[in-house]
């Protein structure tokens, strides 16, 4: 059993059905950067921020490297989820992740992080 206080990535913040990742597809507004592209959507009463991952193998390459952006980017999300609003994000990787650095990774990561938070605080000060 884990420690309380541990930031773990829970099954219930995760997207899985299909129809999660079509209704942020549809509904959601894109942010991006050089590396990462991001869908975010806004749910009906979710209670924090989920996560998706859209990684395709013909923008990142073989199993390799697809698998070491998931990390990446399953890592990242676990440790900003506590500052992020309560919506849904879908993450995609454009070609510049294949041959970039872990600290790259993590740091266009963080950037969209906040970018997605700058936008959130914005529409909250709207509404």
């Amino acid at each position: 059993m884990a420690p309380e206080g541990t930031a773990r990535f829970r099954r219930s913040q995760r997207l899985h059905r299909p129809a999660e990742f079509q209704a942020a597809y549809a509904a959601g507004r894109r942010f991006g950067n050089e590396m990462f592209i991001a869908t975010v959507r806004i749910p009906e009463g979710s209670d924090g921020a989920r996560l998706g991952l859209s990684i395709a193998a013909r923008t990142v390459g073989n199993a390799v490297c697809r698998n070491r952006v998931r990390r990446q980017v399953r890592e990242s999300f676990r440790l900003a989820r506590a500052g992020l609003p309560p919506v849904d994000i879908v993450i995609g990787a454009r070609s510049a992740a294949r041959a970039a650095k872990t600290s790259e990774l993590r740091s266009a990561l963080q950037r969209l992080w906040t970018e997605i938070n700058e936008a959130w605080a914005q529409r909250s000060s709207k509404a």
